[in-house]
């Protein structure tokens, strides 16, 4: 509800004295007479101290809506024709019992086909519904209505994967805002909320399982967020007075393999940069990071960010790369990082004091978001793979973002390097069937029997850093790092 149909103050309220009751000093009479002004003032004013605004106090609290007079509407500011690219803004959608409805009192409209996850091909829904047909039980719900005064509709993808859903899914709700409601970080963040509508749902929330996405959607949306399939909010009714669905011509989402990749890149066009460093000046904001004066020449201050041994993609010779790191004469100091047991704000202090960073594949990447202008990461995959570049997570995610950090990009192919988990095979009974061979092949070079092996997969396997090949990509990543610069050494890029 908008604050010029919600009176905050009455003007007719009356006051009435009682001849039985003591008299009151002058300063005690006024209290008495103006007190419930002065708590809605004093409501205002902690409302804009604490940041909160104005509107959304009044938007959170329930009210009661007369749904035979909400006519929804809609537009869509970009339409090229593809809906894989189309955004449409909708006026006074209702959510509920895990639906969306456009209410209409004459003509039924024409919604447009919107696609909001291009890998799943998933195609917007919206329950179209005359005035006269909304039943009892939705006006029922109407009396005891929560309005939002924006949204945005988005589907989450992987959501409780690290990566996904800080990389990608947090991105999109504010790519969405920023770029087609105007919600870019002013005070009015505060107004928008954030409404997952992916199907089917996963009632796993962030603030339980990824409370680093939750934290990050916080720092950009202060207000509530909600998952459309909620059970604990499938009876209660939401009137989104603006609200916002669709991809848009460009799209924070992991490309895909093969030929899905190809066709994400013809179908979506370069992020908008203003909108990615409008994305992480927000963050390093609203985390207060604050970052050191390093010196492009050197010496360098070198993290290692390794992986706990029972997650896989660990570093087994961590101490020893660390050591002959230490011993280059470019090198002042070398430390080695394990994000497991860190907090969110923890980790990305880790990245934000990182001036030379390396690492392997993993969903901790997306830190890097958070390192300072003109470091590098070098990213040091296991193995070498035939038809994606290993290290397209990060130059992907790198390019979209503009960060302002170098790259340089190995892997090996010598599986002499790679250390499969013992523990994890050979009490299987499975394993117990494989012959001689297949045995020695998995033990020796982490190569899975072609019959299969529960939990065999190379995206486990440990493995040793090979420092013929490290010290070199060092030298390079040592190079200007005034220059922005980036360098994939192992011809997959």
């Amino acid at each position: 509800m908008s604050e010029s149909s919600l009176p905050l103050i009455d003007s007719k309220v009356q006051t009435e004295c009682s001849t039985s009751r003591p008299q009151r000093s002058p300063v005690q009479a006024f209290f008495a007479v103006n007190a419930w002004k002065l708590a809605v003032l004093l409501a205002l004013f902690l409302t804009g101290c604490l940041g909160l605004g104005v509107k959304h106090w009044i938007d959170s609290k329930e009210t009661t809506i007369d749904l035979s007079k909400v006519v929804s509407s809609h537009q869509c500011p970009y339409n090229d024709g593809a809906p894989q690219r189309r955004v449409c803004i909708f006026n006074n959608l209702l959510m509920f019992q895990g639906r969306l409805f456009y209410l209409y009192a004459d003509v039924r409209p024409d919604i447009p086909d919107i696609i909001v996850n291009f890998h799943h091909d998933f195609h917007f829904e919206v329950t179209q519904l005359h005035i006269s047909e909304i039943s009892p039980e939705m006006h029922a719900a109407a009396a005891q209505a929560e309005v939002f005064t924006a949204a945005t509709l988005t589907w989450r993808q992987w959501h409780l994967n690290y990566y996904h859903g800080l990389g990608e899914s947090v991105f999109e709700v504010h790519s969405l805002a920023c770029k087609w409601l105007g919600y870019c970080g002013a005070a009015n963040s505060t107004d928008l909320a954030p409404i997952f509508i992916e199907r089917p749902g996963d009632q796993a929330s962030w603030a339980q399982f990824l409370p680093a996405a939750e934290s990050a959607l916080k720092c950009l949306f202060p207000g509530p967020n909600h998952f459309i399939g909620d059970d604990r909010i499938r009876n209660k009714m939401f009137l989104l007075k603006t609200s916002a669905a669709g991809i848009g011509p460009y799209n924070r989402k992991w490309r895909g393999f093969f030929d899905q990749g190809e066709e994400f890149k013809h179908v979506y066009a370069a992020v908008d940069k203003r909108v990615s460093v409008a994305y992480r000046e927000r963050l390093i904001k609203c985390y207060g990071l604050e970052y050191e004066n390093f010196n492009p020449e050197g010496p360098y201050k070198v993290t290692i960010v390794n992986r706990q041994y029972h997650k896989g993609r660990h570093m087994v010779n961590s101490l020893e790369i660390a050591q002959k790191i230490e011993e280059m004469p470019e090198v002042q100091s070398t430390r080695i990082v394990y994000m497991e047991p860190l907090s969110f704000k923890e980790q990305i202090k880790v990245y934000a004091s990182s001036q030379v960073l390396l690492m392997t594949h993993g969903a901790a990447l997306v830190n890097i978001m958070f390192m300072p202008k003109d470091s590098v990461v070098v990213l040091y995959n296991w193995l070498k793979r035939d038809t994606l570049s290993p290290h397209t997570w990060v130059t992907d995610y790198m390019n979209d973002l503009a960060l302002p950090v170098n790259f340089v990009g190995l892997s090996t192919e010598d599986r002499r390097f790679i250390y499969p988990q013992k523990e994890r095979y050979i009490f299987q009974p499975e394993y117990a069937r494989l012959n001689a061979e297949e045995r020695a092949t998995l033990l020796e070079t982490g190569i899975c029997p072609p019959g299969g092996l529960p939990g065999c997969d190379d995206m486990v396997m440990n493995f040793a850093v090979d420092w013929n090949l490290l010290h070199g990509a060092l030298q390079i990543a040592f190079g200007d790092m005034h220059q922005k610069h980036s360098h994939i050494l192992d011809g997959t890029g």
